[in-house]
């Protein structure tokens, strides 16, 4: 059981209230192991919750996240234990501006990291770091970054080719060996 502990910047202001993630469950599939392109994640949560004492309320949740085209599945379960007076416990199952509960907005942001693990070793693009953006193409990012690197002249040496590419590479995606 992995456990996590977290004072996010939307807690910050509330002085007595701290969180802690608790993960039970990592599951990873890929269908097709040699497709890596992805155009977007859709993303599942369910959140019970499951005690609430006068100090500290406890959640249950579950937190999945299906490529599109539907290929890898990334799943994620576990305990979310929040600590503070009643008020602020309140405050973070309100929804944020983009309609998604303050509390998923946390939950998520500790089970990015283990996304991240996750999709890269099974070397595809990582769902968007935040609850917010996802449903975005992860190849946005990816096209911009492209159209700052410099491209070959046909003149070059074969030798300079090879240079400019370990140069240009990206240190997080792993090519995939076969």
């Amino acid at each position: 059981m992995l456990h996590t502990h977290c004072n996010n910047d939307f807690l910050a202001n509330s002085v007595g209230m701290n969180a802690q993630i608790e993960l039970n469950s990592v599951a990873m599939s890929k269908n097709d192991p040699k497709m890596v392109k992805l155009e977007k994640y859709d993303v599942e949560a369910n959140i019970e919750e499951i005690d609430n004492s006068e100090e500290q309320s406890i959640y249950k949740f579950g937190v999945s996240a299906l490529s599109n085209p539907k290929n890898v599945r990334l799943a994620i379960e576990g305990i979310a234990k929040i600590s503070g007076d009643a008020i602020e416990r309140n405050d973070i199952l309100e929804k944020d501006e983009n309609d998604v509960p303050k509390i998923l907005t946390l939950i998520y942001q500790e089970l990015f990291p283990t996304f991240f693990l996750l999709s890269k070793s099974l070397n595809v693009f990582c769902p968007p770091h935040t609850i917010g953006s996802v449903g975005t193409s992860p190849d946005s990012e990816l096209e911009q970054e492209s159209s700052n690197i410099p491209e070959a002249s046909p003149e070059a040496s074969p030798e300079v080719n090879d240079t400019q590419v370990e140069t240009n590479e990206n240190p997080d995606v792993v090519k995939p060996t076969l």
